[in-house]
């Protein structure tokens, strides 16, 4: 019974590492903020190398904030460039904490929020592609923001 038990067990770990490697990141930076306070002017630039434009993609923002921030919600600005010159401004809004002020991100007193950008893209070159992300709210500096990040991931075969 322990072995059949045992190797059920090896069976379902097998799987789970199999489902949770397939999903491959080719870019993961994080752009950190002194005393966590994002300046207006502070631009985390991220600076992302595709080798292959026929591979879809997945790109999520990620946020790290701390009980200091003061908001529920932030805006965001994104500033996406491509190789071959061409650019684009995306504004991006999102919610951090529900209406009772219960933080949607993972942690302790440091939360981690991943916010999907843009989903089952395709790069048109190869080649990097330089995105910026600055803060859209109306306050300067911006208190409680610790980290800002880019993950840019490849679609797993489905």
């Amino acid at each position: 019974m322990r072995s059949a038990f045992f190797k059920l067990f090896i069976f379902i770990a097998m799987i789970l590492a199999n489902v949770s490697c397939s999903h491959k990141e080719v870019f993961f930076e994080y752009h950190s903020f002194t005393n966590a306070e994002w300046n207006r002017d502070d631009k985390a630039v991220f600076n992302v190398k595709i080798e292959e434009k026929a591979q879809p993609y997945d790109v999520s923002i990620e946020l790290r904030n701390n009980d200091d921030y003061p908001f529920s919600n932030l805006w965001l600005f994104v500033d996406f460039k491509m190789p071959n010159g061409k650019s684009r401004t995306d504004t991006i809004g999102t919610d951090l904490a529900d209406i009772y002020g219960k933080w949607y991100g993972k942690g302790l007193s440091l939360y981690n929020l991943s916010i999907p950008y843009e989903t089952s893209i395709l790069f048109p070159d190869t080649g990097t592609y330089v995105y910026s992300v600055r803060q859209g709210m109306r306050i300067d500096p911006l208190k409680g923001i610790t980290d800002i990040g880019l993950k840019v991931s490849k679609k797993p075969d489905e």
